[in-house]
């Protein structure tokens, strides 16, 4: 069997389980979100602080913003051996503690956040009026079994 194939056949296995796990209601959550200028954004409680984060499913990572971490009581440490690398060129990524996320009434989503300087994203945004403590990235949304329905303007967490 080749690769394509096999990236096929397990293409149809995942869609069959997340259509199945739809249809058993096993969803546990159910997110609104906005688009602003198509930018997907959501709104959590961090360290039961409210708190709005951009939906970027091409970042690897989940980010927070450590200019923001005294407002939020998070704790971050540089980590000398990673470094993140974006369209802003290369800036060092520290690792994250002391982080309680919650989507509503469900808090058990034990994201593993980063933290890198998010102003310059943070400066984007303010022209229309928004302000962002972090980047949810396909590790949170994977980990979490997340559903983009972009018609509906919502996200679907299965919380695996």
């Amino acid at each position: 069997m080749n690769r394509v194939s096999i990236y096929i056949l397990a293409s149809f296995l995942l869609q069959g389980c997340i259509s199945e796990r739809i249809a058993s209601g096993a969803l546990d959550s159910s997110i609104d979100f906005e688009t602003h200028n198509n930018i997907i954004i959501v709104e959590a409680y961090v360290n039961e602080k409210w708190a709005k984060f951009v939906v970027d499913t091409g970042a690897s990572i989940s980010l927070l913003d450590f200019n923001q971490s005294k407002k939020y009581r998070f704790n971050y440490s540089i980590d000398p051996e990673t470094r993140l690398t974006g369209f802003g060129g290369r800036s060092k990524l520290m690792r994250t503690s002391d982080v309680s996320f919650q989507f509503k009434e469900v808090t058990n989503y034990h994201p593993n956040f980063f933290a890198s300087d998010l102003s310059g994203l943070n400066r984007i945004l303010s022209q229309h009026n928004q302000k962002i403590l972090g980047i949810l990235g396909s590790d949170f949304l994977k980990r979490n079994g997340a559903i983009i329905d972009y018609s509906a303007n919502k996200i679907d967490i299965a919380h695996l």
